[in-house]
């Protein structure tokens, strides 16, 4: 049995030292497997703040627009305010991959 043993903890050794670690089930967890596993969600992240930046650019935008649009024009906040939400773009109207999650959580 220790025989068995001892020649079975040298054959994982001579593959690993041959093909490396990607022979094994459990590979080490070092700094390129956790590069490796973690990108993925680096990158959805950097998407995520990408996306959320532009929405809020463009948001913005609008305001800045509206406001120029009526300096020297002497308003109230409630009229300043009136004007913002009657300048403010509508949300866009087609297909989002929120609409299609809801139509396809309604079926």
């Amino acid at each position: 049995m220790k025989f068995k043993l001892e020649r079975l903890t040298e054959i994982y050794k001579k593959l690993e030292e041959d093909f490396g670690e990607t022979v094994l089930y459990v590979p080490k967890f070092d700094m390129q497997t956790a590069a490796l596993w973690l990108s993925p969600l680096l990158v959805a992240g950097a998407a995520a703040g990408v996306w959320t930046y532009q929405k809020h650019r463009q948001k913005t935008n609008v305001h800045i627009m509206a406001l120029n649009l009526v300096r020297g024009v002497p308003l109230t906040p409630k009229e300043k305010e009136t004007m913002l939400d009657i300048l403010t773009p509508p949300p866009p109207q087609g297909i989002t991959p929120f609409s299609r999650w809801k139509r396809w959580r309604s079926q």
